[in-house]
């Protein structure tokens, strides 16, 4: 994270609300020269206020974490909370190897995804990367799968489209595909271990395929308010001695389009 990024995303906020540091400051039980100090870039704000923060300034989480204003992908009527993280591979190992040994419900399973783009307007290197379609290669089964994301003035405002449909033959799907300019973008090969953990988390340890290690933490009990389950996702993420800073805010298939095009 760059704290001068946060600072300065916090004081424009702050003077487009019309608050003086003072204001904010007793919001937060902390001291005007500590707001101050976050502002110029001089200290962190300590990551347990982050969601007190986001809340007062009225932006969201991943906004404040990333200094600078973002759209969040969240589905109006099914919000998610979570977060995904790239480590290292002892970490994964010494993740898994916990997760094992909590007895907690576990699904293992290895998963292909094809990706595709239009040749105009093209879905992947924009500023905003909003749709999607992939075929999904399970055993014997391909899911046609097409996803677009939309944007509203706040994240209650955002919701997803989402249409999937069982294809029977993959070649042909592919040549229709190219036949109508719609061209094959990269392959994404992941294995997954999942695990429900405490019934509070939902846990997914993904080594993808030349991109690496990574774990994405999803609240699982979806009836938690959003301020309830964004401060338990982060404690979590302390408990588990996570590096926040390593966050991927980008989907797999975003970050293999990067690398393919050393962006």
């Amino acid at each position: 994270m760059n704290q001068e990024k946060i600072g300065k995303l916090i004081g424009e906020i702050r003077k487009e609300k019309n608050m003086k540091q003072s204001d904010l400051a007793e919001l937060l039980g902390v001291t005007s020269k500590t707001v101050s100090r976050w502002e110029t870039g001089k200290y962190m704000p300590d990551l347990s206020l982050f969601v007190d923060i986001s809340e007062i300034l009225g932006i969201t989480l991943n906004e404040l974490i990333q200094g600078e204003r973002i759209i969040g992908k969240k589905n109006k009527d099914s919000i998610e909370i979570e977060m995904k993280l790239e480590i290292e591979k002892n970490k994964y190992n010494e993740l898994l190897t916990f997760f094992k040994t909590e007895n907690v419900k576990h699904v293992k399973k290895k998963q292909h995804d094809i990706y595709f783009s239009p040749e105009n307007p093209k879905f992947f290197g924009g500023e905003i990367d909003d749709e999607c379609i992939r075929i999904r290669v399970e055993k014997n089964k391909y899911i046609l799968c097409y996803k677009k994301i939309y944007f509203g003035n706040d994240e209650s405002d955002i919701h997803i489209t989402e249409y999937e449909t069982e294809v029977s033959n993959l070649e042909a799907t592919i040549n229709i595909l190219k036949g109508i300019r719609i061209n094959k973008i990269c392959d994404l090969i992941k294995q997954r271990d999942s695990f429900i953990y405490k019934n509070m988390f939902e846990i997914s340890l993904d080594l993808v395929e030349d991109l690496g290690y990574f774990i994405e933490i999803e609240i699982y009990d979806k009836e938690l308010p959003i301020r309830e389950a964004n401060k338990k996702l982060l404690k979590f993420i302390q408990e588990l001695n996570l590096d926040i800073t390593k966050r991927n805010l980008k989907g797999y298939s975003y970050l293999m389009y990067d690398k393919l095009n050393n962006n």
